[in-house]
């Protein structure tokens, strides 16, 4: 009887150890302050060209800064509620 009773154990294997690992995405978001829209500057000039600089530079300016600050503030909006 002993006989039997070693050489069962002698068979038996040790337990299987699963590890499960389990991934969690966390999105760091700018903060709002940093997403606030550009201010549209006065137009300071006293000639047509000053105008013409003014309208060229600082409005094309603003438009792309605003258009990147508006996909910030959508991609900040679709990940805000997430946690």
């Amino acid at each position: 009887m002993l006989c039997c009773l070693l050489m069962l154990c002698s068979c038996s294997s040790p337990p299987i150890v699963k590890v499960v690992t389990q991934t969690k995405t966390v999105y760091v978001l700018p903060p709002p302050d940093w997403l606030e829209l550009c201010d549209n500057p006065r137009f300071i000039g006293f000639s047509n060209l000053d105008l013409l600089n003014h309208s060229l530079t600082q409005t094309n300016a603003l438009a792309m800064c605003n258009a990147n600050m508006q996909r910030l503030q959508q991609w900040r909006q679709q990940y805000e509620h997430n946690d």
